[in-house]
């Protein structure tokens, strides 16, 4: 068996739930003292090459989790890392986690396809998240129907980390009683993908108070501020491929099957798409994504108690957004 690993696509939610399997099953069989975490823009080189190398002290196994690497350091970096790879010693199980689709050309990738194993997570297409709905509510004893379960797919899309709150929530609402239609309207569907479409919207018009009240709002919600960020960005990088798509003569029906999108939030963000032109989402987006990697770099700081760094940035961007052209 390999011993070397590489998790990386665009689901996250499920590369994320296989990392923390990983971590729990060896902290069973072996310990947590050899589990080592590290944050691939923080790498120390040689200290982790040493490491590789070294036979595990106090257990049978070592495992090093090493998080956006390939996305974060240059070519060079990787070039050194992928060189030491062959002498890495058996016992130490190795695992890059990239949270986003990594670069096959780069170095590093070729070599951990050649000596080790590469497992791309795919998005689920939206057929099946209706299954995933309801075999992740079996899990969970959430009592809900198949034919519900499909209703909340078809208003929260295909996004698993939105999908897993909205679960959680409708859990603790119902108490043990059967999830019904009107719960998820009521729970679901009138609380964050319902609040995004109204934030753009309340961008879109330039009102800046109004836009930033349902931000306020949402942060309040005890939604995650990440998970909201996230909702963000796709919601406009989902307008834009829309816009994009409508300006070649497109049809509704059409769009949403290339972006595997349900046609209900295909349409309503078809009508959205009209209120921005053609720069203006672009730079928003881009401005989002600037965000992102401030925030994955570590130039906006954030902990597990305080948020205000990354909930500042964005409350700029809505501000400069709504600014008078």
């Amino acid at each position: 068996m390999p011993h070397i690993y590489l998790f990386h696509g665009e689901n996250s939610y499920t590369s994320s739930q296989k990392i923390k399997h990983w971590q729990k099953e060896f902290t069973r069989k072996y310990s947590h003292e050899t589990l080592e975490i590290i944050d691939g823009n923080n790498i120390n080189l040689s200290e982790f090459i040493t490491n590789i190398g070294a036979l595990p002290l106090f257990s049978e196994k070592r495992l090093i989790i090493i998080k956006d690497f390939l996305e974060e350091a240059d070519a060079e970096d990787q070039k050194k890392i992928a060189e030491s790879l062959d002498s890495s010693a058996e016992e130490c199980i190795i695992v890059f986690y990239e949270t986003k689709p990594a670069d096959k050309r780069t170095s590093l990738y070729k070599k951990i396809s050649q000596i080790g194993e590469v497992t791309e997570f795919n998005p689920p297409h939206p057929a099946t998240i209706s299954k995933w709905i309801f075999d992740e509510a079996q899990k969970r004893k959430i009592n809900i129907s198949f034919a519900n379960a499909n209703y909340l797919g078809q208003f929260c899309g295909s996004d698993l980390w939105s999908l897993n709150n909205e679960l959680e929530k409708l859990k603790t609402h119902a108490n043990g009683r059967e999830i019904t239609q009107q719960m998820i309207e009521d729970i679901s569907i009138s609380s964050l993908s319902s609040s995004i479409f109204k934030l753009t919207d309340a961008i879109a018009q330039k009102n800046q108070k109004q836009s930033l009240k349902i931000f306020s709002i949402l942060c309040e919600s005890g939604e995650e501020l990440m998970g909201i960020f996230f909702m963000i960005v796709r919601h406009f990088r989902i307008l834009l491929q829309v816009q994009d798509l409508i300006s070649k003569g497109e049809k509704t029906f059409n769009i949403g099957k290339k972006l595997q999108q349900h046609p209900f939030v295909i349409q309503k963000t078809a009508e959205q798409s009209r209120n921005f032109n053609s720069q203006k989402l672009e730079k928003i987006h881009n401005d989002l994504l600037e965000i992102d990697h401030n925030f994955k770099t570590g130039l906006i700081k954030t902990y597990a108690t305080d948020n205000r760094e990354l909930m500042l940035a964005i409350e700029k961007l809505i501000i400069n957004c709504c600014q008078p052209a």
